[in-house]
């Protein structure tokens, strides 16, 4: 089944302690979970960062952001349905 294309833009500003280590994109069409990993090693210490990434939800039923620092602390948004 075809479906129309559904691009987006993840817009998100970010704030850290330990320079970043990625940053994952998780999204879901409820059978499979997709995930866009965007490496973000360049970062510093105590960062604040407006960052923007392009995404295709075609199909999908939701998202959410993780964001992981190189001491593996994690922090992710709740789950987005998509309408």
């Amino acid at each position: 089944k075809a479906s129309k294309s559904r691009k987006a833009v993840v817009d998100a500003t970010l704030n850290w302690t330990f320079p970043l280590n990625f940053v994952e994109i998780v999204s879901g069409d409820g059978e499979k979970v997709y995930r866009q990993k965007i490496n973000l090693n360049n970062t510093t210490a105590f960062g604040k960062q407006k960052f923007k990434w392009p995404v295709d939800l075609s199909n999908k039923k939701w998202i959410r952001i993780e964001a992981w620092d190189v001491a593996a602390n994690g922090a992710y948004t709740p789950m987005i349905w998509l309408e």
